[in-house]
């Protein structure tokens, strides 16, 4: 007879087995309803685990940056981030903030090539568009049309047990 003993979901300072990904993570979480104060606009919250895509990987975050992109999300200004997920295609009503991370890759996509589950990471928090023409033609990635700042622009930032992260 097999036990699973996966823990839905594992205390803050708990490390999960290696490998092994919950359903559900804590993370400080910003809701549009409290936009102002971040000591306010900040709460810890319960959450699924996000999914990846095939050119994502799951990391278990050890550290996190703080910066003032993070004021800036709490305050609902100059840009309501929550918004501006949406517009991404994400409707989860909340934001994770935080763009910078170290930690331990937990899960990757199927497409991921360069990191594998074990590896110790540091997160930076340019994303983009690796087909964006102007990536292609030479630009520099942070400067294309399709680049955001991780953790501030798209959701599931290092403010939480789980971040999710592109391949880089």
């Amino acid at each position: 007879m097999t036990i699973d003993t996966k823990k839905d979901i594992y205390e803050l300072g708990e490390i999960p087995p290696l490998g092994e990904v919950p359903a559900q993570m804590y993370a400080q979480v910003i809701r549009r309803d409290r936009f102002g104060d971040p000591a306010q606009a900040f709460a810890v919250e319960k959450l699924p685990v996000p999914d990846i895509g095939p050119n994502e990987a799951l990391v278990y975050v050890m550290a996190a940056g703080i910066n003032y992109n993070n004021v800036w999300a709490a305050l609902g200004s100059p840009v309501d981030v929550i918004r501006v997920h949406a517009g991404l295609g994400d409707d989860s009503g909340y934001h994770i903030g935080g763009s910078d991370a170290s930690g331990i890759v937990y899960a990757v996509g199927s497409d991921v090539t360069n990191v594998k589950v074990g590896d110790r990471v540091v997160a930076h928090c340019g994303i983009w568009d690796e087909d964006d023409p102007w990536i292609k033609n030479g630009g520099d990635p942070i400067e294309a049309p399709s680049a955001k700042i991780w953790g501030y622009e798209t959701n599931w930032g290092s403010f939480a047990q789980f971040a999710k992260l592109q391949n880089r």
